[in-house]
């Protein structure tokens, strides 16, 4: 009987080991430095519902072999603001997306004249 436990408490142990392992996110390759800038704007994301949100577009080709936001993000970045940006889907030669930010840390004009020097449109709302 003492063989039987072993072998049943070394199954279920290596099966807890299996779990973990699994259970663990994966390691990502690192990101191109168009990627690398965009998620560097991103870094810390405001997840706050009072956050304040501008939309915009730019230009888009899927012959692009950078992000499409890249010069958008570098421009965010160069103003030192904290903003996430969040691709939407490509249509009619432009990709939206929308820049979330904290008000308390920047205006919506400024996120604006960031975006625009970057390269986008501003639009009203969501498309």
């Amino acid at each position: 009987m003492p063989v039987v436990r072993r072998i049943m408490v070394g199954l279920i142990g290596v099966a807890l080991v299996i779990a973990i392992v699994a259970c663990q996110p994966a390691h990502e390759m690192p990101p191109s430095s168009a990627r690398q800038a965009l998620s560097t704007v991103s870094e810390t994301p405001t997840r706050q519902p009072s956050g304040e949100v501008v939309w915009g577009k730019v230009p888009y080709c899927g012959c692009l072999a950078d992000a499409a936001t890249a010069n958008v993000a570098e421009a965010l970045k160069g103003a030192k603001l904290n903003v996430s940006l969040k691709e939407q889907s490509p249509r009619d030669g432009w990709l939206y997306f929308v820049a979330t930010f904290d008000p308390h840390s920047a205006t919506r004009d400024q996120v604006g004249a960031a975006m625009v020097a970057g390269g986008a449109k501003l639009l009203e709302g969501p498309p």
